[in-house]
């Protein structure tokens, strides 16, 4: 596969010497990088300078639902100097919030009137003591309301919601502006268990790409590094993931590339 076809559409990188830590292990050659949060649990926000001489890579913007309209006025602001501000981030779970929330409405009428996409965190979440646990406020079952509402603005599940897949790819199914990816969802500690891990995502995958097969046209690659975690440090095991999906060449590419060009409305 020729990696000018690769996106990772969801990585999290705050200085230029992670980056070089990330680059170690990847095989894209064009990014999403998601900015995060000063609070509890969350990466802080990396300064959007850091990387303006990458051109090859592309920004989603964070947003303090606790500091909401303050957090808008800042989007806009940043919209208007760094053009490559393609989505903004809600961080479900970590902050306690539905994604039918009054306060999301209003983020996705912001994202309608800007032509933004927006990006959730779906799924399990860390804990105080550092361990995946279910939240009850990032299922993806709550985006269905934004999505009927606001047609024209595509709406990101990230990590396939793990574990509640059913809903998930129901969404993506029928919601032509719901898209997902498979980032985060690895991290085993050595080759041995990120092998059988990946075999757990595939299987997943696989098996509501037979009930929908739409969804292949909805799914993307993202890795999730971070480097203050050791486990999301490597993520050479994620473009793995491909070789195991019931895809063709041509889905391949669709994964890598064009279900993140029509997810955010942007040409890598």
């Amino acid at each position: 596969m020729d990696n000018k076809y690769i996106v990772d559409c969801h990585m999290h990188v705050l200085t230029k010497d992670e980056f070089d830590l990330y680059k170690k292990t990847d095989c894209a050659n064009k990014y999403i990088n998601i900015r995060g949060l000063y609070i509890d649990e969350m990466l802080d926000p990396y300064n959007f300078e850091e990387f303006m001489d990458n051109d090859n890579m592309y920004f989603i913007d964070s947003v303090d639902l606790d500091n909401l309209d303050n957090e808008l006025v800042k989007i806009e602001d940043d919209l208007n100097k760094y053009q490559r501000i393609i989505a903004i981030k809600i961080y479900l779970g970590y902050q306690k919030y539905y994604a039918n929330d009054e306060k999301i409405f209003k983020v996705a009428e912001f994202a309608n009137n800007h032509n933004l996409s927006i990006t959730f965190h779906c799924g399990e979440i860390y804990d105080d003591d550092g361990k995946s646990s279910y939240s009850p406020y990032s299922d993806a079952k709550f985006i269905e309301q934004l999505a009927i509402k606001y047609p024209k603005v595509n709406f990101i599940a990230s990590h396939i919601n793990w574990p509640n897949f059913d809903v998930l790819f129901y969404l993506c199914n029928k919601y032509d502006n719901i898209y997902t990816c498979f980032s985060g969802c690895n991290d085993g500690e050595t080759l041995e268990e990120r092998e059988k891990q990946n075999v757990i995502i595939s299987d997943t995958i696989n098996k509501y790409f037979n009930l929908y097969p739409t969804t292949k046209k909805k799914i993307m690659y993202g890795t999730d590094f971070f480097a203050v975690s050791d486990d999301y440090n490597d993520v050479s095991s994620y473009i793995k993931i491909l070789d195991l999906l019931n895809v063709d060449e041509k889905e391949k590419v669709d994964i890598l590339y064009n279900n993140v060009c029509r997810a955010y409305n942007t040409n890598f």
